[in-house]
């Protein structure tokens, strides 16, 4: 799995690298109690870095890891915000343009592959696939 925090850095232009940090670690947090409850002693997460993550795990655990983690974080990131920033749906940053601009709540966004239903031959394809499929699962 290829998993990203969308909207992150808005999140930590708006408010500090401390919180930001403190984001990136709730998520490991989060990646390895979904990991310990769903996946197998195997299993394999990973944080290349950013807002980046990967985990290795089997094509049976993939889909309950996907869904859980997806639903805990969209309901355990709101504590990272301010009360209005949760009650409002959004943050409010500045542009380049010095344009004012609703930036949503963070969410994550988690691409897969999996060699029953797709070829590849080195290491570099399975994160092009993953990325690709990430990408598709964020719009």
């Amino acid at each position: 799995m290829d998993i990203r925090v969308s909207h992150y850095e808005p999140f930590k232009e708006v408010y500090g690298f401390v919180a930001g940090d403190d984001v990136l670690r709730f998520t490991a947090m989060l990646m390895g109690e979904v990991v310990d409850a769903l996946g197998t002693p195997n299993d394999f997460i990973g944080h290349p870095g950013g807002e980046n993550f990967v985990i290795i795990t089997s094509e049976q655990n993939g889909p309950g890891i996907r869904q859980r983690l997806k639903a805990r974080f969209a309901e355990e990131v709101l504590t990272h915000y301010n009360f209005m920033d949760r009650e409002q749906g959004y943050i409010l940053t500045t542009n380049r343009e010095g344009q004012t601009e609703k930036v949503p709540i963070m969410s994550i966004a988690i691409g897969h592959v999996s060699p029953s239903t797709q070829q590849f031959a080195d290491i570099r394809e399975i994160t092009e696939l993953a990325a690709e499929s990430r990408r598709k699962n964020s719009e």
